[in-house]
């Protein structure tokens, strides 16, 4: 990648993720941008013709709309490469709307298929599927919003979110023939077709995340 643009995402993209939540911060960043390129390569390998840059861009702006809010942060991911003036100066318009749309169609909640190969790349790499994410994150996010919840209301919260959005009937959806998430997703599958095993490793989880320490807070 051209050294200007690496060091402009790097201290203008990059480093706005330290300020989001913990579900898409810096770790978040590395972590998606590190899966795009090893699914573009695991492709190019098998005959795709993928851009390793481009794979890596929409890496790193997938979740930049955060700055707008949460909420429809895709859509608005889109809109900033649109007008993003340093990448418009090294791409043409067809190129920075393949960027932008690839980013608009992240989200696992998405209806359609991706628009574009790097849509259904970086919509594989952001589905955080190893098991300690998958539990981890739902995990930390009712730590800090739903921490009314006793303990054992915490592990069955996360194991029905985990179960409605990654169980075999889950609505997060696959689009790459990559083996280490076929491998990843049947680890999950088998652990949640174990209700008992299941809510066993959540509560390892939840006692290793509060250090055995949660106290659940008045309503």
């Amino acid at each position: 990648m051209n050294k200007i643009l690496k060091k402009y995402i790097d201290n203008n993209i990059k480093i706005k993720y330290k300020n989001f939540d913990k579900a898409h911060n810096i770790s978040h960043y590395n972590f998606v941008t590190r899966n795009c390129i090893s699914y573009s390569k695991q492709l190019i390998n098998k005959g795709e013709k993928i851009d390793l840059d481009i794979a890596f861009i929409v890496g790193a702006y997938h979740d930049i709309g955060i700055l707008n809010g949460r909420e429809n942060h895709a859509i608005s991911s889109g809109k900033f490469v649109r007008n993003d003036e340093m990448l418009n100066t090294f791409y043409d318009k067809e190129t920075i709307e393949i960027i932008a749309q690839a980013v608009e169609d992240h989200s696992s909640h998405l209806t359609y298929t991706p628009r574009n190969i790097y849509g259904k790349i970086v919509a594989d790499a952001d589905r955080n599927n190893t098991k300690y994410l998958v539990f981890s994150r739902p995990i930390k996010y009712g730590l800090k919003h739903e921490n009314h919840l006793s303990k054992q209301e915490q592990i069955e919260r996360v194991y029905n979110f985990v179960q409605n959005k990654f169980g075999r009937n889950g609505y997060v959806k696959y689009y790459l023939d990559i083996d280490e998430t076929k491998k990843e997703q049947q680890e999950i599958w088998a652990l949640l077709d174990n209700e008992i095993l299941c809510k066993n490793y959540i509560e390892g989880l939840f006692d290793e995340i509060t250090k055995g320490k949660y106290k659940q807070k008045n309503k």
